[in-house]
């Protein structure tokens, strides 16, 4: 029997994995920059210690701060989807090359979507997004099938 390290579409779904905590670790450096720059701090502690002198907390985001949290707000109502749905998927049997093809696709679009929404770009943030969407509905398809 082999191990999951031996396995290549756990070895992709792991890899893939990686990369999107990176992203999402990098989609709140991006967050916590842009509050930085603009010094839209919210939280009195924050403004007082990271501000400087005369920053004071506001009551609302600074929309560059507000588009950052959107971004992470986006990933934490998709990649938490594909760990799960993928790895089941992955445990249920995929193939090599279905696992490369909706895993990666999946990480690629995602990445993708982080930069176009930093860039405001539309419609190819959309497209990212459903792209994304369809893998995981793809492999919620198979899985189904699978277990049945």
């Amino acid at each position: 029997m082999e191990s999951f390290g031996e396995n290549p579409a756990f070895q992709t779904y792991a890899i893939c994995v990686a990369i999107l905590v990176l992203k999402m670790i990098a989609s709140a450096v991006y967050t916590a920059t842009q509050r930085s720059n603009v010094k839209g701090y919210v939280n009195p502690e924050d403004a007082a210690v990271v501000g400087g002198p005369g920053v004071t907390a506001a009551e609302i985001e600074q929309p560059e701060v507000a588009r950052a949290l959107r971004i992470q707000r986006n990933d934490l109502e998709n990649i938490p989807l594909f760990f799960a749905i993928g790895l089941v998927y992955v445990l249920l049997g995929a193939s090599a090359f279905g696992a490369a093809a909706y895993l990666w696709t999946f990480t690629i679009a995602r990445v993708l979507h982080t930069v176009v929404y930093m860039r405001s770009m539309q419609p190819a943030r959309a497209i990212c997004w459903g792209v994304s969407v369809l893998c995981l509905i793809g492999m919620s398809a198979s899985t189904i099938w699978k277990a049945l």
